[in-house]
This record gives structure tokens, C-alpha cells and sequence, in this order.
């Protein structure tokens, strides 16, 4: 995404055109994650990353998963076993605490 583009809009076209979700139920709750000036040794640049929660019926579920074997549904237990896998840090922690209901509405930040 380029500078000034709004993440849900984008988001919201991007599970459309490749998954088609055509009305996203977007959670409450969002990860914001921007990393530090010099940790992107690329770019040498600050970036920015926005993670939705996004509730998806059984049937869009498994149309996905049949897109490809790298799209899978874990449940929280497989979540924890393959914290390590997952990036940026903090998703785990995201997910759990917006299904157990115990993170608040709004914006949690991602390390």
C-alpha cells in the first residue's frame, strides 16, 4: 500500500477480490504494529501493518481453505502451539484475547 491509503478500505477489497467475502464482519478490535525507522533494512523506512479480525461463515471458510493448503483454520490451541510461526508477535495474544473477550474495543499494539 502506498502512503495515505486507508487500511479497512483496502482490506475490505482485498478479501473480496481474493476470497470472495463480499460483506467482511470486521471485529472490534485491530493490531497496529509500525516498525522503527532501521529495523527495515530494505527500505530504511518506518512501515506500518493493520491486523483485522474478520468473522467468516463456515461456508467462506472452506472455500478458502480449498483456494490453497497454505490457507488452513487452527483453533486457539494450534494458535499457541505455532506462536512462533506467526508474525508479527503479539497476533496470538490478539486473537486469544478477542475471542475469550477479555482485550478491550479498539486498537492493541503489535511488537
Amino acid at each position: 500500500m502506498t502512503a495515505g491509503t486507508d487500511f479497512l478500505e483496502s482490506a475490505t477489497r482485498f478479501l473480496k477480490e481474493r476470497f470472495k467475502v463480499a460483506n467482511p464482519r470486521y471485529g472490534s478490535v485491530y493490531g497496529i504494529r509500525k516498525s522503527p525507522i532501521g529495523e527495515d533494512w530494505e527500505f530504511d523506512q518506518a512501515t506500518a501493518a493493520r491486523v483485522f479480525i474478520v468473522r467468516i461463515s463456515d461456508a467462506e471458510g472452506s472455500a478458502i481453505e480449498e483456494q490453497s493448503v497454505a490457507h488452513t483454520r487452527w483453533s486457539i490451541e494450534e494458535l499457541h502451539r505455532r506462536r512462533s510461526d506467526i508474525y508479527p508477535e503479539g497476533i496470538v495474544l490478539l486473537i486469544t484475547g478477542y475471542v475469550g473477550g477479555w482485550i478491550p474495543d479498539g486498537p492493541i499494539t503489535l511488537y
